[in-house]
């Protein structure tokens, strides 16, 4: 687990460590709950909130199915991949790159809205082109200056 996961579960353990050790009874258990999303605390991330019951109670029935590890925050499944445009868009404009790796983002958007009616923002694009193997400096276009002092 990681550290920044590590303090969120940990956040959660210590918000309802009356409930998860039992200190407070089941039948109190909802009561408790209701006076604590009323409570403004400060999260990990370092905002001033009040946590809503249903967060609660969802941190808590995930603490007594599979304990402390599933406080954690989990990763998005879709990390890394393109919501909002497409693969096939996101593989023309590589290809489009590798034809002709001169191309400018403006030139690859020119291509991108006559085949699909959309265009790519500048840093969307290139981290793609990068994530891809695509941009100049890796096709061996251009080289990287060496900046030397005179």
């Amino acid at each position: 687990m990681k550290s920044k996961d590590e303090k969120w579960a940990l956040f959660w353990c210590n918000l309802l460590h009356p409930v998860i050790f039992g200190e407070i009874e089941k039948e109190q258990t909802n009561l408790f709950l209701k006076k604590l999303c009323l409570q403004e605390v400060v999260f990990p991330n370092g905002k001033r909130k009040r946590p809503t019951i249903s967060t609660l109670r969802r941190k808590l029935n995930r603490y007594r199915k599979d304990g402390f590890q599933s406080l954690a925050r989990k990763a998005r499944s879709d990390r890394g991949a393109s919501r909002r445009f497409s693969p096939e868009i996101i593989d023309k404009a590589v290809e489009l790159k590798k034809e002709q790796p001169r191309r400018s983002d403006d030139c690859l958007n020119r291509f991108l809205e006559k085949y699909y009616g959309k265009t790519i923002p500048k840093s969307t694009l290139y981290r793609h082109l990068r994530l891809a193997g695509a941009t100049r400096l890796k096709l061996g276009v251009s080289q990287q200056k060496v900046r030397i002092r005179s």
